[in-house]
């Protein structure tokens, strides 16, 4: 299904979920440590600071899923027309990774805090990565269609079409 632009609540939903990725990125260097720690020892323990992380990446894993299940039951707008057929399908690739990571990120973190998992938290670092990689692309090419294509990307995410 094909709409003209986003709702008021996914706009809603990717702007929040950025804000909690951020705040988990800002906040990873002491949960890792504290993780190392934990596996030092042999069991984890929940700090403050290690259950906010947790409490977060279960409400990024909630909102992903309802942003999705949103994506299905609404649609999202058709690729900008100025993109190639070659751009639009890396896109999907890209936003299907996106989604993929939001929902693999939480799962990994869970698995290897709950299970005291060096091979789990291995993943989840490793998906962390590949998740920072993936938002400085995608805002590079929302940039680059902003300013240098100014193909109304970005308005398509801040002007909603409910």
């Amino acid at each position: 299904m094909s709409v003209s632009g986003y709702s008021r609540i996914q706009i809603r939903l990717h702007w929040v979920i950025v804000a909690l990725v951020a705040l988990q990125f800002l906040f990873n260097g002491w949960v890792s440590a504290a993780f190392r720690d934990g596996l030092e020892r042999g069991a984890t323990a929940m700090t403050p600071l290690a259950g906010g992380h947790i409490a977060l990446g279960i409400l990024v894993l909630v909102l992903s899923f309802w942003r999705l299940i949103l994506r299905v039951q609404r649609g999202v707008p058709a690729p900008v027309s100025s993109h190639s057929a070659a751009q639009v399908k890396v896109s999907k690739g890209l936003f299907g990774a996106f989604y993929a990571l939001l929902i693999l990120l939480p799962v990994s973190g869970m698995v290897a805090w709950s299970q005291t998992s060096a091979t789990a938290g291995a993943i989840h670092g490793l998906l962390t990565t590949l998740l920072l990689l993936l938002v400085i692309l995608h805002v590079a090419a929302a940039l680059a269609g902003h300013f240098l294509r100014k193909d109304g990307t970005m308005t398509r995410m801040r002007v909603p079409q409910d």
